[in-house]
């Protein structure tokens, strides 16, 4: 039996495009987030948050990469690297220790 044009209208989703922003979204509250916002230079801030492209093009990392750092609140050695050279000097080492990641295989 072919679905006619109301059985097709009516298995279409009521909303498309951009899902609700989830409440649980904490990406701005997170530490990591909020050390960086106070101790990167002004010119990887945009509107007050961090300018993800900004710090993207500056570390050669993708911006996805980027956001990984953010989310998930953990750092490689490479990501802490990249992160001291572009902090001016106000971005220390010992800022960022919290956040390097170990891995799973300890």
């Amino acid at each position: 039996m072919e679905p006619t044009t109301h059985d097709a209208a009516a298995a279409k989703p009521s909303h498309t495009g951009r899902p609700r922003k989830n409440d649980d979204f904490t990406l701005y509250d997170s530490a990591l987030y909020q050390l960086l916002l106070k101790k990167l230079p002004a010119n990887f801030i945009k509107a007050g948050r961090l300018d993800t492209e900004a710090i993207r093009e500056a570390t050669g990392n993708a911006r996805f990469t980027v956001y990984r750092w953010l989310n998930d609140q953990k750092l490689s050695k490479n990501a802490i690297k990249s992160l001291l050279t572009i902090g001016n000097g106000r971005l220390k080492k010992k800022d960022l220790i919290p956040f390097f990641d170990l891995g799973d295989d300890l």
